[in-house]
């Protein structure tokens, strides 16, 4: 398994780029595991609409390797406002564009909850990593 520190994206399928992330960078850290044949995306922080680009680029990394599947762990990841979640259906209608699963996790039940809420019905949300997972 191959562990680093997420950069800026390059992504090949059909997902826009976006700007850089925000003078907040810091806040939301990200790092990505890529163990075949999925990539697995930690994140650690604060998750608002400042950080939101952080996420977003760090997903576009992943995808742009072309993983067979990305499982995107929220695990240690403080949702503080609700413009900030919005980026989680939003990537993972990037991700549905390039034919990759993509799976979050949230142990916490009220994330869980507020994600659905947002829109994110489409994608799969669990609260543990999948077993199917190498890590």
């Amino acid at each position: 398994m191959v562990i680093r520190r997420v950069g800026a994206p390059s992504l090949q399928c059909a997902v826009p780029s976006r700007g850089q992330a925000g003078s907040s960078e810091g806040d939301l850290d990200a790092w990505l595991e890529r163990g075949a044949p999925t990539a697995v995306l930690r994140l650690r922080g604060s998750l608002r609409s400042a950080t939101a680009a952080t996420l977003r680029e760090a997903v576009e990394g992943a995808l742009g390797a072309r993983p067979a599947a990305v499982v995107l762990d929220l695990t240690a990841v403080v949702a503080d406002d609700e413009l900030g979640l919005w980026v989680v259906p939003a990537v993972a209608g990037d991700a549905a564009r390039c034919g990759i699963p993509l799976t979050v996790v949230a142990p916490d039940r009220r994330l869980r909850t507020r994600l659905r809420r947002l829109g994110a019905r489409h994608v799969e949300i669990t609260d543990v990593i999948p077993d199917a997972v190498d890590r």
